[in-house]
């Protein structure tokens, strides 16, 4: 009589989300390709003004990572945009920190390793560089810098 009823479960499960999409691997060739596009993207003259004008506005706090988090990210987004939809990547964020993870599982590689750290030059200050790597490194990658 004072039971109240059981609420029956579903199979059927709603997509969670903050979970976030399942992000592409690359292959040692794709990751080299990636990057040297990328690297085109950063030396053609609007997006180097992009970067510049984020990175000057980031200058007054170099070493704060939430500035870099709001200035730089998504001017580094804007400007990877193609890149990251040709390799199948998200276009957001979480994308451009997938793209550049991927491309760090081939650190090893010499030609990748001076790709990858030129191409993250380009958006991250000098002064990050470290914090920066050991966020993309990750647990996993026992959070030592990678490039």
């Amino acid at each position: 009589p004072g039971a109240t009823p059981q609420r029956r479960q579903s199979n059927m499960s709603a997509p969670n989300a903050f979970e976030a999409p399942k992000q592409p691997e690359l292959s040692k060739d794709q990751a080299k390709d990636a990057l040297t596009q990328t690297i085109e993207l950063t030396k053609q003259p609007e997006n180097m003004a992009k970067m510049e004008a984020a990175k000057a506005a980031m200058a007054a706090q170099p070493d704060n990572m939430m500035m870099l988090m709001m200035m730089v990210m998504p001017v580094a987004t804007q400007v990877c945009m193609p890149v990251l939809q040709k390799f199948g990547f998200t276009a957001d964020q979480g994308g451009l920190m997938a793209y550049v993870a991927a491309t760090m599982k081939h650190k090893d590689d010499a030609e990748i390793a001076a790709l990858g750290k030129e191409m993250r030059s380009t958006f991250v200050p000098e002064a990050l560089e470290g914090v920066i790597g050991m966020m993309l490194a990750g647990p996993a990658g026992g959070g030592v810098p990678a490039f």
